[in-house]
Parts: C-alpha cells; structure tokens; sequence
C-alpha cells in the first residue's frame, strides 16, 4: 500500500490537477491557500522552493499578483508520483 504524499507534494498534484501547466494557466498563491485551508505564506514557501529547484515556474500578473504553474520538470515529477 502506498504512503500518504507528504504535503509539499499534494501542492504540485493540485497544481497538476488544476492543469496549471503553462503561463496562460497559472494560479494564484491565494487559489491553492484556500484549496488547502492554509496560510498562504506557507504555500508560496511550498512555491518558492520547488522554484528553485526547478519544478515551478513563477510570474507577477497585472494585478502584482504571483501566479505559479508547473514546468516540464514539474509535470514529470508529479507524474513520477503516481509511480
């Protein structure tokens, strides 16, 4: 039987899940905060740090605010998960 996702991983899912996975389809750091009923702080820490090492990519839109999809490495990854 397969382990639980540790909670970092649940938020790539559900970027993959909301087929967030291209500039013209990312989401907001807020959408997956309410998603998850969590700080939105930790999100964009979740965020950020899957940015840097190369699963996310991250843009401000014209309102200022971040918005986050998955780049092809990402896609992988989280496909990888259900392996």
């Amino acid at each position: 039987m397969r382990e639980e996702l540790p909670f970092s991983e649940k938020v790539l899912q559900t970027l993959h899940n909301l087929c967030a996975t291209a500039p013209d389809l990312a989401r907001k750091s807020e959408e997956l905060s309410q998603v998850f009923q969590i700080d939105i702080r930790e999100i964009e820490n979740i965020l950020e740090n899957y940015r840097a090492e190369g699963f996310v990519e991250s843009f401000a839109d014209n309102e200022g605010k971040k918005r986050y999809y998955l780049n092809g490495r990402g896609i992988i990854k989280v496909c990888s998960l259900f392996t």
